[in-house]
């Protein structure tokens, strides 16, 4: 993972108003989920932060949004089981929505530190894309290269 200056600086004050450094870990695959809370968990060990792992599920529209395919507290339950493998604390939050920015958007607070992981490659892929997408709307954005 490489990061660089602003990212660090980023980190070092991206603070709650109630003081407390909070950090949004972006759920997009098992694998590099993983990664991401590996990463955060080595980065915050003694900043008592706030981790959050934060999963938006997608309902279709034939659905009302209220009644997803797949019930939010199984995805809560499979994330919680891979948030106590960190070395962190990490809270689980799962935001029901018809778009991953849009739900995104509903939980981030502006200038928010955000970690997103994505597999190394040539060509741009679905979550560098959303790593760009969260850096132009002015969150702190921690892109880890698995």
């Amino acid at each position: 993972m490489r990061l660089d200056e602003l990212t660090r600086r980023g980190f070092a004050e991206s603070r709650t108003r109630a003081g407390e450094f909070r950090v949004f870990v972006v759920h997009t695959s098992r694998e590099l989920t993983k990664a991401s809370l590996s990463a955060v968990s080595a980065l915050t060990r003694n900043l008592s932060a706030r981790v959050t792992l934060l999963a938006v599920q997608i309902v279709p529209f034939p659905l009302q949004l209220d009644q997803p395919d797949v019930s939010p507290q199984f995805v809560e339950r499979e994330l919680a089981t891979l948030a106590r493998k960190a070395y962190a604390p990490v809270d689980v939050q799962v935001v029901l929505a018809r778009d991953l920015e849009i739900g995104l958007q509903r939980v981030l607070t502006p200038s928010s530190v955000v970690v997103v992981a994505s597999r190394r490659g040539w060509w741009p892929n679905a979550e560098g894309k959303l790593a760009r997408s969260l850096a132009r709307a002015g969150h702190t954005v921690a892109a880890l290269a698995v």
